[in-house]
């Protein structure tokens, strides 16, 4: 990164460089060391949730497990850009990729053109459990386990390219005590703001192994 001379000749910091700031939230406080940048997007973020960002970013931290906060905070900011772009118009629907996830009735997650999850319907939070929840940025295969007939990574690559509009896969999730087994479909969505892709995993909850579909009661018969 480029060095700034000051009048008295000092080097000055870059323009980017990372920044630490300390944040209280319920009587703790977090010391955070971030690039101006993504200072920003925190305080964007906090602003939309009618929070200060010292309450947001403690928030996150009490509920934060890993080892790396900051890595972390890093690429919930990167997420962000990502549901940006996802908010594209469609056309001729008109309707944003965020908000035909989140209206859906199936589980279902949005993925970013590498892979990651940009965002999920309370749908797929009710299939998972209320006590797992995937982190902005998490790989798919980091959140369930994928199987199909040839390599995810080259069925993903077919949709990328074009050479296919969706790909009927089987998806697992495992966790203490439960087992969670379903068919599902990755379908591409590529969308027109500079050629973006993303691509929609729905979970179908119809057959043996995922949550079943209500049903509508069954007149008695005569016998």
């Amino acid at each position: 990164m480029a060095r700034r001379d000051t009048p008295t000749g000092e080097v000055a910091q870059p323009l980017q460089a990372p920044r630490p700031r300390i944040v209280q939230y319920r009587k703790r406080r977090y010391s955070v060391r971030l690039e101006p940048i993504f200072w920003q997007t925190l305080d964007s973020l906090a602003r939309r949730r009618g929070m200060r960002v010292g309450k947001f970013v403690g928030s996150l931290a009490e509920d934060f497990g890993g080892k790396n906060f900051a890595s972390y905070l890093r690429v919930l900011c990167m997420v962000e850009g990502e549901r940006a772009l996802a908010q594209a118009n469609l056309a001729p629907s008109r309707n944003s990729l965020l908000s035909l996830l989140l209206s859906a009735y199936g589980p279902g997650l949005l993925l970013s053109g590498h892979r990651t999850v940009v965002a999920y319907n309370a749908a797929f939070q009710d299939w998972l459990g209320r006590e797992f929840r995937p982190n902005p940025g998490d790989d798919l295969t980091e959140v369930m386990q994928v199987r199909t007939h040839r390599p995810l990574n080259e069925l993903w690559l077919d949709l990328v390219a074009g050479k296919a509009l969706s790909v009927e896969i089987n998806v697992l999730h495992v966790r203490p005590g439960r087992v969670l087994a379903a068919p599902a479909r990755l379908v591409a969505m590529p969308t027109s703001a500079d050629g973006a892709f993303y691509a929609m995993l729905w979970i179908s909850t119809r057959r043996r192994g995922g949550i079943e579909a209500p049903r509508r009661p069954q007149p008695n018969r005569p016998a």
